[in-house]
């Protein structure tokens, strides 16, 4: 294994980074939803 690399520590940052692109794709789904209700609203 690597000497400068700590596993425990990267293994946090890896379901840190996770857990935000979730947040993301979470917030994007959202807006989508919105626009596409609001487009139907226009119609």
């Amino acid at each position: 294994h690597l000497p400068n690399v700590n596993p425990i520590e990267e293994m946090v940052n890896l379901m840190s980074a996770t857990r935000a692109y979730e947040a993301n794709l979470a917030v994007m789904e959202t807006g989508k939803t919105m626009t596409l209700r609001a487009l139907e609203m226009s119609r």
